[in-house]
């Protein structure tokens, strides 16, 4: 079985391929430094990261059995091609949730406390806690209310930190009939809503979340017209993706200080360019979309993966498939 990795992270890749072995497998891992497409080509499994796995990747791999998604998000797959070619598309769901969870917490903190994490000391690679803006105060999250955008198992993570902090807890998910039943208990919750509320969660919430997926009606879901709905004093944090909010109305937004802040770990081309104008605004913080990659994390994820592979090795579907109509 051929396997190839698209991952960068050091830990990450011996993690997976410690647990390979147990399976009397083996995996590559592409050279960056080389041409892309001749090292997939005779990839029966593909492993991958943050790359775009488009149709003129999946057609360059004539022997692809499974493209395996390191995370919960596969808007960098073409899924429906994948399908078409009798390709599984599978993801791992659950695994990075309370990880991703305590980094929204903070980014949460970052941004209320009025902290920005900075090289403004003389030596380059000791970072520095700083303050964004000395005329402002940090505030409390007591007492503040929380809205999550999508409610799945980050979300409820979240949900349930925030809860302990003393804030108000709102959410937007796509089919909140579904989850109407005793939500305050069952998803730490203290008003759940369809995506028709938005406008007035907005107009609310001291600090907006987004945890829902990116998708052809999520992307560009936050613009110039929901920045319009929110408090001056607002912030933005943004753990899921990019492209669910508009680049330019957000950094319009920012600069016209028509919301307090924003707070991403993920971000509209990946790496950043360092001259990227958002990256210039001071009170817009950046992490690496590390949200994620924890030990913890990262144990349970390579645990699914290699699973998964072992299960398609042999013939049989992955546990974690994302196109089921391939199950039928």
């Amino acid at each position: 079985m051929n396997i190839v990795g698209l991952l960068q992270g050091l830990t990450f890749r011996q993690s997976l391929s410690k647990k390979l072995k147990e399976y009397n497998l083996e995996i590559n891992y592409v050279d960056p430094d080389k041409s892309l497409v001749p090292q997939l080509t005779p990839a029966q499994i593909i492993v991958n990261g943050f790359h775009i796995i488009d149709r003129s990747v999946i057609h360059s791999c004539p022997d692809l059995k499974l493209v395996q998604q390191s995370g919960i998000g596969v808007d960098n797959i073409d899924i429906k091609y994948c399908s078409s070619k009798g390709i599984y598309v599978a993801n791992v769901p659950l695994a990075n949730a309370i990880s991703v969870a305590e980094h929204t917490l903070f980014l949460m903190f970052l941004l209320s406390k009025n902290i920005s994490i900075g090289t403004r000391h003389p030596t380059p690679r000791i970072s520095l806690l700083h303050t964004r803006s000395k005329t402002n105060a940090g505030m409390e999250l007591h007492g503040k209310t929380l809205a999550i955008i999508g409610l799945g198992v980050t979300g409820i993570e979240v949900a349930k930190i925030a809860r302990g902090l003393g804030m108000r807890v709102e959410a937007v998910t796509k089919h909140p009939s579904a989850k109407s039943e005793g939500y305050d208990k069952k998803y730490f919750v203290d008003d759940l809503g369809g995506v028709d509320r938005l406008p007035e969660v907005l107009a609310r919430a001291d600090i907006i979340s987004i945890h829902t997926p990116l998708t052809d009606e999520t992307r560009d879901m936050f613009g110039e017209k929901e920045f319009s709905m929110m408090k001056k004093s607002a912030y933005l944090i943004n753990v899921a993706r990019a492209s669910i909010v508009n680049k330019d109305a957000l950094f319009a937004a920012l600069s016209a200080q028509r919301i307090a802040g924003a707070a991403f770990d993920v971000f509209w081309k990946e790496p950043p360019d360092s001259e990227d104008k958002m990256l210039s605004i001071e009170n817009f913080i950046l992490t690496p979309h590390i949200a994620g990659w924890t030990s913890e994390a990262i144990e349970t994820i390579t645990r699914i993966i290699s699973i998964n592979i072992e299960r398609v090795s042999r013939g049989d579907a992955p546990l974690t498939v994302v196109n089921k109509e391939l199950l039928i």
